[in-house]
């Protein structure tokens, strides 16, 4: 089986609190190849990387992150222990990693907030390892980041893995990111998709065209093993060491 790459959910959640500098750093010592965060705007319009609309699950404090100043955000402490990761964090962790991809799924509210985060991302000098990432039916997006800055990476996910090339020159995409729906049944779905739509053979395909098909969220010996087994050329995962000694 050829060498698949580990890339790190939330910088790999199960092992340090999600979306922080430390997760990021202990993904790469733990052998990730790349690592994903969720970025948000804030009210004075600073960008943050955060999952959740509101910082009360993660936090304990029930405030709207675009909503919420940096300056009070800042004081906060991700389950207790690390600060929420500011863009110029993530950025000067980029710089200080040039072997490392990094994924931002825009969890944004406007098309020119993309376009200033791919500004921003220019300015670092970094453009090349990120990968701006939505869902494939939120492409504009991806259009605004591209129309302010050409070339910068982008990435999609796909609702279904039937047409997964297609859905990445839709999205003029060098990435696809499969199977992270979090719905009800959604993995069941998931592959089903992959075996009625021969995922290995998309993948075979995407691959000559440029494209790079990695599948997750894998959190189990199981998932990680199915995922391998289907061809996908990165498994995402949340536990990057249980993926490390699977694959």
């Amino acid at each position: 089986m050829p060498a698949i790459s580990i890339y790190a959910h939330r910088g790999g959640m199960l092992n340090a609190p999600e979306n922080t500098v430390a997760a990021f750093r202990q993904a790469f010592a733990d052998s990730a190849a790349a690592v994903e965060c969720d970025i948000r705007r804030t009210a004075d319009g600073q960008f943050v990387a955060f999952h959740d609309p509101e910082a009360d699950r993660v936090c304990g404090r029930n405030w709207k992150i675009s909503q919420t100043t940096w300056p009070h955000l800042k004081s906060l402490r991700v389950l207790g222990k690390e600060p929420i990761a500011h863009l110029d964090d993530i950025l000067n962790l980029m710089i200080l990693r040039p072997g490392k991809d990094f994924y931002f799924e825009l969890a944004l509210e406007r098309e020119s907030d993309a376009a200033d985060l791919a500004l921003q991302i220019k300015r670092a000098g970094v453009q090349n390892r990120a990968f701006l990432l939505v869902f494939s039916h939120k492409l504009r997006f991806l259009e605004a980041a591209r129309k302010a800055v050409p070339g910068i990476g982008s990435a999609v996910m796909p609702l279904f893995p039937s047409d997964m090339l297609g859905t990445a020159w839709r999205a003029g995409a060098s990435k696809v990111c499969a199977g992270w729906l979090d719905w009800p049944l959604a993995k069941q779905l998931f592959f089903f998709g992959a075996s009625a739509f021969d995922f290995k053979q998309q993948v075979g395909e995407a691959a000559l065209s440029g494209v790079e098909i990695s599948a997750g969220i894998a959190n189990n010996p199981r998932e990680v093993r199915r995922l391998a087994e289907l061809g996908a050329k990165a498994v995402w995962t949340d536990n990057v060491p249980m993926a490390a000694k699977y694959l």
